[in-house]
């Protein structure tokens, strides 16, 4: 059928062909001869491999300086006053539990001589490179003698102790004083433990 002078069909028959080329190159072309089986696998490049994580280090993450003379002195202060086990200083312990305020005074004698070992080391500026250390030496400190006076408990005292109908209450509060002094001592070793 010719259709007369002024219509053409080109761009029309063009247009199917553009897609097929389209196509063709979107999905990689036509489909290429089988080759024989390789020996090897194909190498890939470093880019395409999957990256295997690093293995684990066997070493230890390193501790800084200032953190290494925090550790030294506690354990050379530890060594120095052993025995501060204050989980034998239980709520219920009587007034005049003598391990209860062996462990006590151990524990305050650690924070004090980990406090002076670290003051010692640099005296100017001790409070700005231990600071944490020495601020939680000083709560240990601190706590032992509120269990020293007014009340001498477990103890820690040579006051007399007091009478019986305030033996019940002065227990009491000599139980809430160690708890918090338990409390300050493990903060202490928070800071002081790698």
């Amino acid at each position: 059928m010719f259709s007369g002078p002024g219509r053409t069909y080109g761009p029309l028959l063009l247009l199917p062909a553009v897609a097929a080329v389209a196509l063709l190159s979107a999905c990689g072309g036509a489909p290429a001869e089988p080759s024989a089986p390789s020996a090897s696998p194909p190498a890939s490049s470093p880019a395409s491999r999957p990256s295997s994580p690093a293995p684990p280090s066997s070493e230890p993450p390193t501790t800084s300086p200032l953190a290494r003379d925090i550790q030294a002195a506690f354990r050379a202060a530890t060594k120095a006053h052993p025995g501060a086990a204050l989980e034998t200083c239980t709520t219920d312990a009587p007034l005049d539990d003598a391990d209860c305020g062996a462990a006590l005074t151990a524990a305050g004698k650690v924070a004090a001589d980990t406090e002076r070992r670290l003051r010692q080391k640099d005296p100017e500026n001790a409070d700005l490179l231990y600071g944490a250390a020495l601020t939680t030496a000083g709560a240990v400190q601190d706590g032992l003698a509120r269990l020293r006076h007014p009340i001498p408990c477990y103890g820690l005292s040579e006051a007399p102790q007091p009478p019986p109908p305030l033996h019940a209450e002065a227990e009491s509060i000599c139980a809430e004083a160690a708890d918090l002094t338990r409390s300050e001592w493990g903060i202490f070793l928070s800071t002081v433990e790698p």
